[in-house]
């Protein structure tokens, strides 16, 4: 996947396990984050249903939160559903800023911090 593509995968980790849409947000590394209907993970960043993102049913949040997926997880995927869309790269900045909270290695978040400067 590309930068800021997102994609279902079968996410083992939420509680109860099911279908989760995740955005790459550092392919080399498999970065993603998860995008939730509620705000109750910190750092996240609010994404609006409109024209920009038509795979949301409605106004989102984008945990910043990193999560590591391996080649497996992200080829099922692939092959099942593909890319559903596109988070608009006018998210970047917000998405930069809340990394300064996010929990990770400072490698891990620079890695992330320098593909999004690279698209806004």
């Amino acid at each position: 996947m590309n930068p800021l593509e997102v994609t279902w995968i079968s996410d083992d980790e939420i509680e109860p396990p099911g279908p989760k849409m995740v955005v790459c947000v550092e392919p080399h590394l498999g970065f993603y984050f998860r995008i939730n209907s509620h705000d109750n993970w910190e750092p996240c960043v609010a994404i609006a249903k409109h024209p920009d993102h038509l795979f949301l049913k409605w106004d989102s949040f984008i945990e910043c939160t990193i999560l590591e997926l391996d080649d497996y997880i992200i080829n099922q995927s692939m092959k099942k559903i593909g890319v559903i869309g596109k988070v608009s790269r006018r998210l970047c900045d917000p998405l930069i800023d809340a990394l300064g909270y996010a929990s990770g290695s400072r490698s891990d978040r620079n890695a992330i911090r320098s593909v999004l400067e690279q698209l806004r």
